[in-house]
This record gives structure tokens, C-alpha cells and sequence, in this order.
């Protein structure tokens, strides 16, 4: 069976480093989330108009932790490369920073 792993996008003013990237992860982790963003929520329409594995039942509202200002994706599909890739490509479209924390890697 596929492990899964999050990334989480959220609204940021430039690109950020990896440390940046791991600290703002740590902080959504333990806090409540912000003031609504339209970024995000048009990232999640973006994303959830896209399948993200067409054999899978699970699907994005299955997979996404929505919040006012950050989205966890819990990417558990075995074509993980092709949605993390998707992933980050509409957080870029977006303005957004985009994080996969198991490898401490910032994709923005």
C-alpha cells in the first residue's frame, strides 16, 4: 500500500525558503487558521475541478484539509509524483507557497 504525504499551500508575499517553509507548516500545525484568502479558495476550485487519480475512490474532499488561509493535501494516490506536481503547479498559478513537509522541500 502507498504512504501518503501532505503538502500545504498557503498565501506567502514572495517564494520561500525551505526553513521558512518548515516553520509556517509548524505554526498551521498548532494554530488556528487566518482571515479567509481568495487565493486559496480559488486554488481549491482549480484543484478540485482536476481528478486527481481517475481509478481511485478517494477523492479531493476526501484528501484536503481546507482552512481559512492554508490547504493540507494528504496525497495518497500511487501517481503521487503527478499530483504533487499538479499540486504545486496551481499553487504557483495561484500565488502560493506550496510545502511537502516529509521532505522538507518548499516548491515555490
Amino acid at each position: 500500500m502507498d504512504v501518503g504525504v501532505d503538502v500545504v499551500v498557503w498565501r506567502a508575499p514572495g517564494p520561500a525558503s525551505s526553513a521558512e517553509a518548515a516553520a509556517r507548516y509548524a505554526e498551521l500545525r498548532a494554530s488556528p487558521l487566518g482571515a479567509f484568502d481568495p487565493a486559496v479558495a480559488a486554488f481549491v476550485r482549480e484543484l478540485r475541478q482536476t481528478s486527481p487519480d481517475p481509478s481511485s475512490p478517494v477523492s479531493w474532499d476526501e484528501a484536503l484539509t481546507v482552512g481559512n488561509d492554508a490547504v493540507i493535501v494528504h496525497v495518497v494516490w500511487p501517481t503521487r509524483r503527478q499530483v504533487l506536481d499538479l499540486v504545486a503547479l496551481l499553487a504557483e498559478r495561484h500565488g502560493l507557497v506550496c510545502f511537502e513537509p516529509s521532505r522538507e522541500v518548499a516548491m515555490s
